[in-house]
């Protein structure tokens, strides 16, 4: 239609910059998808990848793109530096939805979709932190007894991150080579495993800040949480604190049964479940453990990772753009989509967790699990212009907790320090109104 109106030149080429993770699923295994949207459009896709970088980094210096991807808690500084564009009109013009009803709608639109209330992305990875645990080592009998010996508790699921701890030194055993807690603890990752820790130790929510942009970070909340986060440390592998020590490092051990548990997405499930992994129908996918706060045990998860699909502000072809973009993540194709083994794309429509062929991919009781988070996931970041520097600040003071060179008071310090002085470099007003809308994505629910 847009061509035999003028719109768009017939030799019309869309420009997709994905990450390696993400080709396959936007292309298909053989370029199958790719080829199939320009067998029906007359379209061409120019496919590339890019490093592993932060978005806004690659779409900064490079105008050619048409289409490429952004993780959840970029959209505020993307947007707010005029760098992707704001999908309203696009939405209006084509008549296709982002928050439905439905049972194949997207799971977490306002979560993955919204930025303050602006549609900037279209959401194409459901990827929500889950805690892996190894089954078989939770159910064998003696280490039941020796447990409830030692702890005089029974061996479960831990309902709490104090179980939890106990848990992972409990099963520490470093002379064999196995360890009890495989969670990541490079720098670029720590908000992601010290979230969920922190938005739990209040209720409904810890939050960040209050309704005026004080941090509220410097506290007991905040301290127990980063002494939480700092707790497994002991018992993890001895190059957990390499700054390449990212999930290219954490997988591999737990996969090869090196280790009891990790936090990392539904992608786990799909390496856990490959016919070389060690763990495959020995492990099990868990709900996030939570605090004690009165007479609950309040739970949160977070957003971690996710790479959606924005439309960057130089784009030649913005509608073809937009359109590949609701083909891609049709209900239909991107069952299609995801079902490709080489990609990391995780399940992000309803319809994904009653697919037969995802099932067997990820797991049921896997997908289970992460359908039960959804209404206890936390939005990723801060959701604030400047999240890059209020991540970073947070991040670089975990790290150098993590490495003894101060305590998880003083990283709570420093960080809340350094947040209220990013709070008045863009405007305390400005990111009350923005964190007011962010907050109001939180769960009310335990």
């Amino acid at each position: 239609m847009l061509v035999t109106q003028g719109s768009i030149a017939p030799d019309s080429v869309i420009r997709l910059v994905a990450k390696q993770g993400n080709v396959a699923n936007f292309l298909g295994g053989n370029h199958n998808l790719k080829n199939q949207w320009e067998a029906a459009t007359g379209i061409l896709i120019d496919a590339k990848t890019m490093p592993q970088q932060a978005s806004i980094d690659y779409i900064q210096n490079h105008s050619d793109v048409d289409l490429t991807v952004a993780r959840n808690r970029e959209y505020a500084d993307l947007f707010h530096k005029n760098l992707i564009v704001d999908l309203s009109p696009f939405i209006k013009q084509f008549g296709f939805e982002l928050v439905g009803t439905h049972n194949k709608t997207f799971i977490m639109p306002k979560k993955q979709a919204f930025h303050a209330g602006t549609p900037v992305a279209i959401p194409a990875d459901g990827d929500i932190a889950l805690l892996y645990l190894r089954r078989d080592l939770l159910e064998d009998p003696e280490n039941q007894q020796s447990y409830q010996d030692q702890f005089k508790e029974p061996l479960q699921v831990p309902k709490t991150w104090l179980e939890y701890q106990r848990q992972v030194e409990f099963f520490h055993q470093p002379e064999s080579g196995f360890y009890g807690s495989v969670e990541q603890r490079d720098e670029a990752s720590a908000w992601m495993f010290w979230m969920p820790r922190y938005v739990s130790q209040g209720y409904p929510n810890q939050f960040l800040f209050d309704d005026n942009m004080k941090p509220l970070i410097d506290s007991e909340a905040g301290i127990a949480a980063t002494e939480s986060y700092l707790a497994t440390l002991p018992y993890s592998p001895p190059d957990i604190l390499n700054h390449t020590s990212n999930y290219t490092y954490t997988l591999p051990i737990f996969m090869s049964g090196k280790g009891y548990s990790t936090i990392i997405t539904l992608a786990g499930a799909k390496i856990f479940n490959s016919p070389h992994s060690k763990v495959r129908e020995k492990y099990i996918a868990v709900s996030m453990p939570g605090t004690q706060v009165g007479n609950i045990v309040n739970r949160r998860t977070t957003l971690i990772y996710g790479n959606n699909l924005v439309i960057p502000h130089t784009a030649e072809n913005k509608e073809l753009a937009f359109l590949f973009a609701m083909w891609l993540t049709d209900p239909d194709i991107s069952e299609l989509a995801l079902s490709e083994k080489g990609g990391f794309a995780d399940p992000y429509r309803a319809n994904h967790f009653e697919s037969e062929f995802i099932q067997a991919t990820y797991g049921k009781h896997v997908l289970d699990v992460a359908l039960k988070e959804i209404p206890v996931t936390v939005p990723a970041g801060t959701g604030l212009p400047g999240d890059r520097e209020y991540i970073a600040a947070l991040n670089k003071n975990l790290f150098l907790a993590a490495k003894g060179e101060q305590s998880a008071q003083e990283a709570m310090r420093v960080t809340a320090q350094e947040w209220d002085q990013i709070t008045e470099r863009y405007g305390r007003e400005q990111q009350i109104k923005y964190w007011l809308k962010m907050k109001a994505l939180f769960p009310t629910v335990h």
